[in-house]
């Protein structure tokens, strides 16, 4: 039989000493695991005690990942208790100020690199002429 946990005893658990977290409805004991979590311990700290399953999911875990994380497993979510909402770990677009609009006309940046060519093209131009022809 399957322990079941409410989502408030699961957020009792959140310190690097008694570390418990949601994933996909199953809850996890990640306390034995923290040091040894390859994306760090941080990672786990931020989401403990809470439901983790966004970030699991973004994160794009290998097979042989999942199947560790269910030797962790302890128990299941209670029907119809929802863990702590994790924090979304999705990269963000950069917001756009659209509140702000002012013109700004676009700086042309020029290049001395031309002008010293073409200098460069008439010395040698001038040497051969005067030197050669």
């Amino acid at each position: 039989m399957t322990t079941v946990y409410s989502a408030a005893e699961v957020a009792s658990h959140d310190n690097e000493k008694d570390l418990w977290m949601i994933i996909h409805g199953g809850v996890y004991d990640l306390t034995k695991f923290l040091q040894e979590h390859p994306g760090g311990e941080e990672v786990l700290l931020n989401l403990a005690g809470q439901d983790g399953t966004v970030c699991f999911d973004e994160m794009g875990h290998t097979a042989e990942a999942v199947s560790l994380r269910e030797t962790y497993k302890i128990g299941v979510i209670a029907d119809g208790d929802v863990g702590a909402p994790s924090p979304s770990y999705s990269k963000k677009e950069p917001t756009v100020d659209d509140d702000n609009w002012e013109y700004e006309e676009t700086k042309e940046e020029t290049s001395t690199l031309p002008y010293l060519f073409t200098g460069l093209l008439v010395l040698i131009y001038a040497f051969i002429y005067y030197y050669v022809l």
